[in-house]
């Protein structure tokens, strides 16, 4: 390729010196002129030329990427959700026994939705021991890392005010021995980050807003319910 460039790069150089000669031998000094224009044409054109191919190359070394960054959890999105992002946590797939779809009772959406008002009463309370009694140790740690970077930041998360609106199981199955559950929810909330020393307004509203958000419930052998993804719409 580099032997090839050179070689056109000649070429151009030859042609361009037997105009120079034309135009020395007839032209004169306008001739000269419009030769100097020609020239400038010219290597505006290279220029621009040789810009483009340089970005063409870059675009083509540049690695490419699947998927995008997860966000963490109580994060505040554009779409106003206090959990955020596209979704965090570990949802079962891949492996062991095949699933079986399985029943879900009305004491299981009524356990669903009292986790929903836990959940973000405890996180609103930075209570760590409390989350742990509702999430999976995974979701523990999204929410933990959370908590820290509210607490560096001087800031703290306050949920209130949460109201299931609407909810609707999207699948329930079993896995190697573990009951799986996975419910689209719409809630409203007030969601609100407060100044840590003087409690001051620093993010969101007293408005309550709606999200609408997949939670992914587990339970194994027969236990309670706890969190273990969330996915937002």
């Amino acid at each position: 390729m580099r032997g090839g460039a050179v070689s056109g790069f000649l070429v151009v150089a030859l042609s361009l010196l037997g105009v120079y000669g034309i135009f020395s031998l007839f032209g004169g000094l306008g001739g000269l002129a419009s030769f100097f224009g020609l020239i400038l044409q010219i290597g505006l054109v290279l220029i621009i030329g040789g810009f483009l191919w340089r970005m063409w190359q870059r675009r083509q070394q540049q690695p490419a990427y699947a998927g995008g960054p997860t966000a963490s959890p109580m994060l505040r999105d554009g779409g106003g959700s206090s959990f955020g992002g596209s979704g965090f946590g570990a949802a079962p797939g891949g492996g062991g026994t095949p699933s079986a779809p399985i029943e879900i009772t009305p004491a299981d959406y009524d356990a669903f939705e009292r986790l929903l008002g836990d959940i973000q009463a405890v996180y609103s309370n930075e209570d760590l021991n409390g989350l742990r009694q509702h999430l999976t140790p995974e979701m523990v740690s999204y929410f933990s890392e959370q908590l820290s970077e509210n607490v560096s930041r001087g800031v703290v998360n306050k949920v209130s005010n949460v109201k299931l609106l609407q909810g609707d199981l999207a699948e329930a199955w079993r896995e190697n021995g573990v009951d799986y559950a996975s419910v689209a929810m719409r809630y409203s909330l007030v969601d609100r980050f407060l100044d840590r020393t003087s409690g001051r307004l620093v993010d969101g509203s007293e408005t309550p807003e709606e999200v609408t958000e997949v939670w992914t419930f587990m339970r194994a052998g027969g236990g309670h319910w706890l969190l273990s993804a969330i996915q937002q719409t």
